[in-house]
């Protein structure tokens, strides 16, 4: 009996524990439900781990973006960029203000940076979509990869699936691209956006592989409008940023009047997932088998 009781016990412990810690996959359908950080107390203009659901969440300050071409402009304005991961795919959660359009001239650009090795002066500078704006000056950002996301593609359809395609958006290829150095686009079928202005939000997934399975990213992150030729809005003469992930106070223009967005971060994907599926299911599995040779043992 007492066997049976510590088995019995032992079950529930990993249970709790595969739930706490089990890598976090996301359905990628525009709905933020299944992203499960609270960040009600969360400070803005920073961002936090939240190791006990595997989630990195940046915290921006709302409308602070640039009002070049709408006072206010919410389309833009960036409010939440969250991070996580399972032993296949990079997760990407960005939430806006108010994304009132897609699929239209002037919807969103959105521009992720990736720097797999953290080189200093390794890799490219230019954020996508001629936007006229460069990674920290410092070299400490210099990226091997971009994420980019044109939602004004005529393709990007309310609350339904991009896929990406190997082909750039400026060449008439998908508006999901994951582009290198040499801005050519590696995305695959396997990598996917949806983006939803029921909530305001787009998640995208990515394969860890396409990367070089990283255990850390340095990421930026900045927002453009764009047109459907896959380039930005132009600011005559400055960048054509209108919100990024910054700790600069204030308006965003403060930030990339430089034309450098400045403000990096690390993400530790290796800490994001925390514990194998796989290694969970060995663990559970090996002590139904130890639990099935006690019992029989005592038939």
């Amino acid at each position: 009996m007492r066997r049976i009781i510590a088995l019995f016990v032992g079950l529930l412990m990993l249970g709790g524990m595969m739930r706490m810690v089990s890598a976090h996959s996301v359905t990628v359908d525009g709905d933020p439900a299944d992203w499960l950080a609270d960040t009600g107390t969360q400070a803005i203009n920073t961002w936090q781990l939240y190791s006990s659901v595997g989630e990195w969440v940046w915290k921006d300050n709302e409308s602070d973006e640039r009002t070049d071409w709408s006072t206010p402009d919410p389309r833009v304005d960036i409010t939440e960029f969250r991070v996580t991961a399972d032993e296949q795919y990079i997760y990407f959660l960005i939430k806006f203000n108010n994304l009132d359009v897609v699929g239209q001239d002037g919807a969103p650009g959105i521009m992720i940076t990736i720097d797999t090795d953290q080189s200093i002066g390794s890799g490219g500078t230019y954020f996508g979509y001629l936007s006229e704006t460069q990674v920290a000056q410092n070299g400490n950002a210099n990226w091997e990869y971009q994420l980019l996301i044109d939602l004004s593609s005529s393709s990007v359809q309310n609350n339904q699936p991009v896929y990406g395609d190997g082909t750039p958006v400026w060449d008439s290829g998908s508006p999901l691209d994951l582009v290198d150095t040499s801005w050519d686009d590696v995305s695959t079928s396997s990598d996917e956006f949806v983006a939803s202005t029921t909530y305001n939000a787009v998640e995208v997934k990515i394969l860890k592989s396409e990367l070089g399975n990283p255990s850390t990213i340095r990421v930026e992150l900045a927002v453009v409008r764009v047109n459907p030729s896959g380039d930005a809005w132009d600011i005559i003469g400055v960048s054509d940023v209108l919100d990024a992930m910054t700790d600069v106070s204030g308006n965003t223009w403060n930030e990339v009047k430089d034309g450098y967005v400045d403000y990096y971060a690390d993400i530790n994907i290796s800490q994001v997932p925390f514990f194998s599926n796989n290694v969970a299911m060995a663990a559970l599995t090996f002590l139904l088998v130890l639990g099935a040779v006690w019992f029989f043992r005592r038939q």
